[in-house]
């Protein structure tokens, strides 16, 4: 998508400034205290040749291993709640396999073989990828780890993520004017391509009945797409990236990017305190809730490209 009508930041020092203390407030106001959290070496180990057992292209031109870092943070910080470590282990490859799935347009490479995944994956056919071959053989290992109803959920999910990458790649070079009328495109693209039930739904124990916390599903979609736009804008703004999400609903609204960014802090600081309370009367499922937030921001923290401890220093400051 074009980007040449998206407003762009000015990036002096009174504006960066602002950034900052608009996360640093977001997780204030969510209860969250920073703690310096690393990348754990020994897991990443034992994912890495988890990979290579399994055949999972860990070299050359569709190598995942540069991905692996973000799976791990992924799975041993958002998902380190659940009890079972082939689950975890589940979650860490899925995420690193979706991330390079995700960079395939990013690096420019082909993206032929993408739009036929569905299809083939339907058909139980050979993807023509070893990536998509790596991504169609643990989806299709979620029933596992979840029921019938939820393994479909995170299926479809996963079915729709494939269809934005392709949709990105058709709407590349589409004029973003159109924004003002239709401002609503900026949520429906964010979803369709954020893998957000799937995320949503892989944090609560199989155990768990499905009612217990279905209900809430809005709630957790705008937490889990939000809180990244959230924690990863400061990074991109200073990195100039203005094709995110944040730069899309400033488009969409004729505001600028520090008003979108003020309300999509809002919008989803309302969201968790609602999650909490639907949950409240169900204790399971609202310490998995809780668990897999604080985890979600130590998975922010611990990858340094989200340079959280800038963000961080704020804390202290007066809000």
């Amino acid at each position: 998508m074009s980007t040449d009508a998206l407003s762009k930041s000015t990036l002096d020092d009174g504006v960066i400034a602002s950034i900052r203390q608009n996360i640093a407030n977001f997780l204030r106001r969510c209860g969250l205290q920073y703690i310096d959290v690393a990348v754990d070496e020994a897991y990443h180990s034992e994912c890495c040749q988890e990979a290579i057992n399994r055949g999972f292209p860990m070299d050359g031109k569709y190598s995942i291993r540069e991905y692996m870092e973000i799976g791990v943070a992924m799975s041993s910080n958002a998902y380190a709640h659940l009890p079972d470590n082939a689950a975890k282990m589940w979650m860490c490859l899925f995420t690193a396999v979706a991330t390079r799935v995700d960079d395939v347009m990013v690096r420019g490479e082909d993206m032929a073989d993408m739009y036929h995944f569905n299809e083939r994956f339907v058909n139980c056919r050979p993807q023509g990828d070893p990536i998509l071959n790596a991504l169609d053989v643990i989806l299709r290992e979620i029933t596992r780890f979840h029921s019938p109803l939820v393994s479909d959920l995170i299926t479809a999910s996963t079915i729709n993520f494939m269809s934005a990458n392709c949709l990105d790649d058709v709407t590349k070079d589409m004029q973003v004017w159109y924004l003002a009328k239709t401002p609503l495109y900026p949520e429906y693209s964010r979803l369709l391509g954020g893998l957000t039930d799937g995320y949503v739904l892989f944090m609560f124990p199989s155990t768990l009945p499905i009612q217990e916390y279905i209900q809430c599903m809005p709630d957790l979609r705008t937490v889990v797409n939000h809180t990244n736009d959230i924690l990863s804008y400061y990074k991109e703004e200073i990195g100039g990236d203005t094709a995110n999400y944040l730069s899309l609903m400033a488009a969409s609204r004729a505001c600028t990017k520090q008003d979108a960014l003020h309300d999509l802090i809002e919008k989803t600081v309302q969201a968790h305190h609602n999650i909490l309370d639907c949950l409240r009367p169900y204790s399971e499922a609202y310490d998995a809730y809780v668990c897999f937030f604080e985890g979600y921001v130590k998975f922010h923290i611990a990858l340094k490209r989200y340079k959280m401890k800038e963000i961080m220093a704020e804390m202290s400051s007066p809000s």
